[in-house]
């Protein structure tokens, strides 16, 4: 089905949310079993959940929608964390390997918290009232696990060997 109005891009782009949610719900244990740092496994696992809840509002809301425009897989996000696999492939250091999980999880969910937020402010433009909330706290809770995977570089609890 083709975007015509305002709700049918509503629709695509709270379909894609979902979808990418679904998509990294996937792959984040992979980056679990990735690391060697238990501060960073732990904050990981803490992202997944906030990913799972994430999808679990993003499905409510469409469910609210009078139609949905026909859902695609996600293109983005599958393509950063196929970057990310690309990145640790070759590398042997597990510090090194902890850095490109904070660097590839934290563009993930930063690029995630925007469309979020954005969902959030177009629900506020469209009366959308059941989704306004719902799309402010899926950004919001990202937007924090990033802030806190940024500090575990930044208190030097990941250090790689300078070459």
């Amino acid at each position: 089905m083709f975007v015509q109005t305002a709700q049918d891009l509503f629709s695509r782009r709270l379909g894609d949310v979902y979808s990418s949610a679904c998509f990294l719900a996937q792959h984040i244990p992979s980056m679990v079993t990735a690391t060697q740092n238990e501060d960073l496994r732990k904050l990981l696992n803490l992202y997944l959940d906030i990913v799972r809840d994430n999808a679990d509002r993003s499905e409510a809301a469409l469910r609210q929608l009078p139609r949905a425009v026909g859902q695609r897989e996600p293109t983005a996000v599958p393509a950063m964390v196929d970057d990310f696999f690309d990145l640790i492939e070759g590398l042997e250091e597990p510090s090194l390997v902890d850095v490109a999980i904070i660097f590839s999880s934290s563009e993930i969910g930063i690029y995630e918290a925007q469309r979020f937020h954005l969902l959030s402010e177009f629900a506020d433009q469209l009366g959308r009232a059941d989704a306004i909330d719902a799309m402010r706290k899926s950004g919001e809770s990202l937007s924090a696990i990033c802030d806190q995977l940024r500090e575990i570089v930044g208190n030097g609890k990941v250090q790689p060997r300078p070459n």
